[in-house]
């Protein structure tokens, strides 16, 4: 398998490790200091599922390479608009695209952007940070990555890239990858709007006075909306998402938490903004979802 990953960042570099192991030809698409860091030390992967270190394949935007059977795109949700333009020149007819961005929208941007690609959707499960020296850094044992089947695909060309994708331990195939996209989604919603509209990590939150009200609260307006928006979510999944909530670590926090604390850009339009614009275009009442994505737009128009 010949694949082109776009961002190389922490998922991107993770992604690019395990493929690696697994005998793929990876090229990552990467820019600026990412890039000059990837130069200079390699890619760098600590993780309780096993170290790497390698020099792959990196070339900056514009440069040829080419043809691949897939790309995958992990950038972060307010980079993807200059993302699609800087892939299309890598982008041969059968070439796949596979998103691991959070939420959904991305997916409406990318039928708008190739709407004859074959493209399959995504969902990245693991905790992981990029250090100041480039090192990809996974936080907890825990990892998944699935794919499946999404939209313009004839089943040969499907059949021949599930088995390229069967050689490499890391992904699982998902014969409902929407609703496994919405599940994710409405969790992600729900505990980095928490998190950042507490300033906490999640442990703090639960713990604290009505900490799962809150949950609860969270989740039944998300789900709810994701309902009303034609999504497939389990009928056991409110009670699923509340027994994570209390498994979970009490220092477990989110990347839109961390972000928010470096004074850096947050996801929260491509997440929270979504999910907003969403309840109201289906006339849902989400008065806690309101408060946290108004949370985060002063948090982003002062950093501005």
């Amino acid at each position: 398998m010949k694949a082109l990953i776009v961002g190389a960042g922490a998922i991107g570099g993770y992604v690019a490790a395990r493929m690696l192991e697994a005998g793929a030809e990876v090229t990552l698409l990467a820019r600026g200091k990412r890039k000059e860091q990837l130069e200079e030390h390699g890619l760098i992967v600590r993780s309780p599922s096993g170290d790497y270190e390698g020099r792959p394949s990196a070339i900056a935007w514009g440069e040829p390479a080419g043809p691949f059977d897939l790309a995958i795109l992990a950038t972060k949700a307010y980079g993807l608009d200059e993302a699609l333009e800087r892939l299309r020149p890598y982008l041969s007819e059968r070439t796949a695209i596979l998103p691991f961005l959070n939420g959904m929208k991305h997916m409406e941007q990318l039928a708008e952007a190739f709407p004859e690609q074959p493209l399959l959707g995504g969902v990245a499960r693991i905790e992981i940070t990029l250090d100041e020296d480039g090192a990809v850094r996974h936080l907890a044992p825990y990892h998944s990555f699935t794919y499946g089947r999404f939209r313009s695909f004839d089943d040969g060309h499907y059949a021949e890239l599930r088995r390229m994708l069967s050689d490499i331990p890391l992904f699982s195939e998902k014969e409902d990858i929407e609703s496994d996209m919405w599940e994710k989604y409405a969790f992600i919603n729900v505990l980095s709007g928490l998190t950042t509209l507490f300033q906490a990590p999640v442990g703090d939150i639960r713990d604290a006075g009505a900490g799962m009200e809150s949950f609860r609260r969270a989740f039944a307006e998300t789900n709810a909306v994701i309902a009303a928006a034609g999504g497939r979510l389990d009928a056991g999944l409110p009670d699923k998402q509340l027994r994570i909530v209390a498994g979970m670590s009490r220092v477990s926090t989110t990347s839109m938490l961390r972000d928010m604390q470096n004074g850096l850009p947050t996801e929260s339009a491509h997440l929270q903004g979504y999910m907003i614009e969403l309840a109201r275009s289906h006339g849902c009442d989400v008065p806690l979802l309101e408060i946290i994505r108004q949370r985060l737009e002063i948090y982003e128009r002062n950093r501005a």
